[in-house]
This record gives structure tokens, C-alpha cells and sequence, in this order.
């Protein structure tokens, strides 16, 4: 029997958050993926078995993880979450100089204020609340190597997880008050499925402007 209490992963339906719900479930630990399709919802469950038990949510919804976070909380029982990771992400190269501000936004809406939503929805349940009794939980935030280095052509990502980074450093320190650790995982670069969805965005707009052939090659690199 595990002696980790459930741990919900967002971002779950491919690349490293998928890694996590499958160590996870074969370490016979509960979890709880957050995923925005049913097919990704039912993807973990026939993969990874019984232990996975997938809730549709969309970190840049608080509505939606609110929804998530009643759900879960039901299936809890009166119990604790003993974790939450913070994985989802999504990465969209471009110039910074051109590239479109609603692209920028929804890098930075995804991977850092996605993770402050999710925080603040499922604090609650890992016991995250000042003078809250009993058994607690831990955040783990996934950033990247990038919050520490920016790279060309990933401004809005760099930006967005050195924002995390700073995030998870202010939090660390609050949450000292609860009991509620705060972990930051920094990976170098991994080749998931992330850069083949930014690989998808139309660099047609680009073309002629000069940051054409290096963002090219860039994307030939991922």
C-alpha cells in the first residue's frame, strides 16, 4: 500500500505530465490527471489501470478547476490530497519582437497563471490553510530550464517559467506557515509532444522579416 496520500497532475494527457501518472500509478499511488478531452481521459485510465481516476479541467479555466476541485474532494472522502504537480504547459516559439500578443498571453495564461489558478483551487485540499489540522500535502511546480536561461525565440515561455520560478519562491515561503512544501522541478530539455503543438502555429506571418530562416532553423532543433 502506498503511503502517499493522491497527488493531482495537471496537464496530463501527454509529454511529462503523462510520465508522472504512470510512475505514479505503478508506484500504486491514487491519482487524479487533469485533462481537457474525454479520449485523453480515457487514454490513462486503459493505460495505467484503476489507480488513475481522470478529471476533466483546463488550468486556464478557473471555473473549470473549481468544478475539479468539488469533484475531487467528493471522491476524497474527508481524506487529504497528499500532492499536487503543476505540469501543464504549452509552448509557442516566435520572435519577440512580432510575435502576436494573444500568442504571448496564452503562454504566460497556461504555464504560470495556470499554475497559480490550480494552486489556489487545490491548496484547500492539501491542507494549505493556516491552523488547518492534520496530514498535508506538497506542490510540486514544474518549471523548465528556461526559468533560468532565456533561449531565442522562447520569450514568452522563458518568461513564463521564470515567473513560475519567482512564483514558487514567494509561495515556499507562505506556505512555511501551513506546513505545505513547495518543490520546484526544473528540467533541461525533453522531447514531448509540447514543441510539435507550437510547431503547428503558421510562421507564414514571419516570412520576410528577417527571424524566418533562424526560427526555422530553431524548430528544426526541437
Amino acid at each position: 500500500m502506498s503511503v502517499i496520500g493522491p497527488v493531482v497532475v495537471t496537464g496530463a494527457s501527454s509529454g511529462i505530465g503523462r510520465a508522472c501518472v504512470e510512475r505514479l500509478a505503478k508506484a500504486g499511488v491514487r491519482t487524479f490527471p487533469t485533462v481537457r478531452k474525454e479520449a485523453d481521459a480515457l487514454s490513462l485510465t486503459e493505460a495505467f489501470g484503476a489507480l488513475v481516476e481522470p478529471v476533466l479541467a483546463d488550468v486556464t479555466d478557473a471555473a473549470s478547476l473549481a468544478r475539479a476541485a468539488a469533484e475531487i474532494e467528493a471522491r476524497l472522502a474527508g481524506s487529504r490530497l497528499g500532492g499536487l504537480v503543476n505540469n501543464a504547459g504549452v509552448a509557442l516559439p516566435g520572435p519577440a519582437l512580432s510575435q502576436p500578443l494573444d500568442e504571448i498571453q496564452r503562454v504566460i495564461d497556461t504555464n504560470l497563471v495556470g499554475a497559480m489558478r490550480a494552486v489556489q483551487a487545490f491548496g484547500p485540499l492539501l491542507g494549505a490553510v493556516p491552523g488547518a489540522a492534520g496530514p498535508k500535502g506538497r506542490i510540486v511546480n514544474i518549471t523548465s530550464v528556461s526559468g533560468k536561461f532565456g533561449y531565442p525565440f522562447t520569450a514568452a515561455y522563458a518568461a513564463s517559467k521564470h515567473g513560475l520560478e519567482g512564483y514558487s519562491e514567494s509561495l515556499r515561503r507562505e506556505l512555511m506557515l501551513t506546513g505545505v512544501d513547495v518543490i520546484v522541478v526544473g528540467p533541461g530539455a525533453v522531447k514531448t509532444p509540447i514543441w510539435d503543438k507550437g510547431a503547428a502555429v503558421d510562421r507564414s506571418r514571419y516570412a520576410g522579416t528577417g527571424w524566418a530562416a533562424p526560427l526555422a532553423r530553431l524548430e528544426e532543433s526541437l
